[in-house]
């Protein structure tokens, strides 16, 4: 009967199988539950005239640069504009550009969306870059208040994270002395000063702000159409000075 008997402990062996098949019978279960999968991104449907539409409105884009770069070359034939000024960029119009040279000029002026405003120090490039944006944009020589009360409302520095990183506001000068610092720039009055003179670490400065995201202006645009350009009565173009009434609207 001795030989028959069950011993009071299981060998340690038995157990390790156990904990082994308990092992396996949990990825069993973990493979058996379904995967959720990504959602696939919509894609919008657009009728066929859209794409037509698309199309003329390049086309139309591409012979109106052509036009204008035969016929006054790459600077806008006004007397009134005046190279290496500080300038005041806002793209009012053209949610969707059909045009690639239009679309690739506006980000490069730093205007990816509507109702986005940049600086630019109106050098020969920047210029013939407004010259081919000129129905998108409105652009002109600001005053000291716009640009002071625009910083203030409307700036923002970039995350550090990348691209897609969220804005930073501007809450206190230890955060424009840890970022811009090195250039000499320790106060907000700093990052006025360098903008205002155009100084040596004035694209420095511009790059470490975000794009400002605007307002449109109180009561809206006027009946002038927004395409046609300022000089044959429309919103579009250079302003020279009035660009600063337009602005007192939206900020």
């Amino acid at each position: 009967m001795e030989q028959y008997r069950v011993p009071n402990k299981l060998p340690s062996e038995e157990i390790h199988i156990l904990a082994q098949r308990k092992g396996r019978l949990k990825q069993l279960s973990k493979r058996s539950e379904a995967v959720p999968r990504k959602p696939k991104p919509k894609r919008k449907f657009q009728k066929a005239s859209t794409f037509v539409a698309n199309h003329r409105q390049a086309e139309r884009d591409a012979k109106r640069m052509k036009r204008n770069f035969l016929k006054t070359g790459f600077r806008l034939a006004n007397s009134e504009i005046q190279e290496n000024r500080l300038v005041l960029v806002l793209r009012h119009r053209g949610q969707h550009i059909a045009n690639v040279d239009v679309l690739n000029a506006l980000r490069s002026l730093r205007l990816p969306l509507k109702r986005t405003v940049a600086f630019h120090k109106l050098t020969p490039e920047v210029h013939a870059k407004l010259k081919m944006v000129e129905p998108f944009v409105v652009w002109g020589y600001p005053n000291d208040s716009v640009i002071r009360e625009l910083v203030y409302k409307y700036g923002t520095f970039r995350g550090l994270s990348g691209p897609g990183s969220k804005a930073v506001p501007i809450s206190s000068n230890k955060l424009i002395e840890d970022r811009l610092g090195h250039a000499g720039i320790i106060c907000v009055e700093d990052v006025l000063n360098e903008i205002v003179t155009l100084g040596p670490n004035f694209e420095e400065v511009r790059r470490a702000f975000r794009i400002f995201l605007v307002n449109n202006p109180v009561d809206g645009w006027k009946d002038a159409p927004k395409g046609k350009l300022r000089s044959i009565g429309g919103e579009a173009g250079f302003r020279g000075d009035e660009i600063n009434a337009l602005f007192k609207r939206i900020l």
